[in-house]
């Protein structure tokens, strides 16, 4: 499906669905204000011929604003500030879900904009720099030395190949790498870990008062996002989303759900790896997807084809195993 694309640029191959009811790029504004405080959406964006953005979040409590995830591009970066000019508050932190590059390009300019910022997340960034982005990088500067890379997508290879250049920066300030409960911000949240899920530690957000849930990449759409996943773990991790009493999902790529959405997204990711892992024909693996994920993959039908096609061949050919392994 990918071809040349090296694995940094196809991390995230989804856009967010359309939804009158989420609030997306360029005028974050209040999507919920209850009991913990207001929270703003930044919703992520796919553009044809560029890499992804993430969804990023602006939360505050009585001490102050925090970014979750960062987002990958200039524009996304901008509509986050934006944001937080817009409230006239300065962020104390910035929370990440995870290590995929849409989700934290953007906290080096952040942490420069504001000095005093402190970076939650887990440590998997550190095997990642020094793994699963170091060969991506490689093979990035590969496809440019051969003219590989199409013209649209040379701006974004660049830019990640100079994220990754800046991993240092990247990595935590406050190591997260086993559950627990914290304040940030004077806002009270539990910050839960999933292992060997969508990476080897993934970071979702529990915002009890809220009933909410804010789960990066554990739910991405049109398709999941196989790349550095252990299936096993991830399915795991969503029973335990399931299971915490939010009444609210917020994705890492896609329209913020209620908790009917998950249980069908759910279903239909528990139904694809298992059909992907069995010996039947790949295509109805496939099929089921746009079945089961129907109410979001109709908005790009035949990318979400494609995506979900890869993604069952990657599956099946065991090259996941080694995400699983401790």
């Amino acid at each position: 499906m990918r071809g040349w694309l090296p694995a940094l640029v196809a991390l995230a191959l989804a856009g967010c669905a359309a939804n009158p009811e989420v609030e997306a790029v360029p005028a974050p504004r209040t999507y919920a204000h209850g009991i913990g405080g207001a929270t703003f959406l930044i919703g992520g964006s796919f553009a044809p011929g560029r890499s992804p953005d993430g969804n990023s979040l602006i939360l505050y409590g009585p001490e102050g604003a925090f970014v979750i995830d960062s987002g990958r591009h200039a524009e996304h970066l901008t509509a986050i500030k934006q944001g937080l000019s817009g409230i006239g508050m300065t962020p104390v932190a910035i929370v990440n879900t995870h290590w995929h590059l849409d989700h934290i390009s953007g906290n080096p300019a952040l942490k420069a904009a504001f000095p005093d910022i402190k970076v939650y997340g887990t440590s998997a960034i550190d095997g990642a720099l020094t793994g699963f982005l170091a060969a991506s990088a490689a093979s990035s500067r590969k496809a440019l030395a051969e003219g590989a890379v199409p013209a649209s997508a040379v701006a974004d290879v660049e830019g990640d190949l100079a994220t990754i250049a800046r991993g240092a920066e990247l990595r935590p300030d406050v190591v997260v790498d086993e559950t627990r409960d914290v304040a940030i911000a004077g806002r009270p949240l539990s910050l839960r870990v999933a292992h060997r899920a969508v990476t080897e530690r993934d970071l979702w957000i529990y915002d009890a008062p809220e009933k909410r849930a804010i789960v990066g990449d554990l739910v991405t759409l049109p398709v999941p996002f196989l790349d550095t996943a252990c299936p096993e773990g991830w399915m795991k991790a969503l029973d335990e989303v399931a299971a915490s009493g939010a009444e609210q999902i917020v994705p890492g790529h896609g329209p913020i759900m209620s908790l009917v959405d998950f249980e069908r997204w759910k279903r239909a990711f528990v139904d694809f790896i298992a059909c992907a892992k069995g010996t039947g024909a790949l295509e109805a693996c496939s099929a089921g997807w746009l079945a089961g994920a129907a109410r979001w993959a109709d908005d790009n039908r035949p990318r979400t084809k494609a995506m979900a096609d890869y993604y069952g061949e990657l599956v099946r050919s065991g090259k996941l195993d080694g995400y699983c392994k401790a």
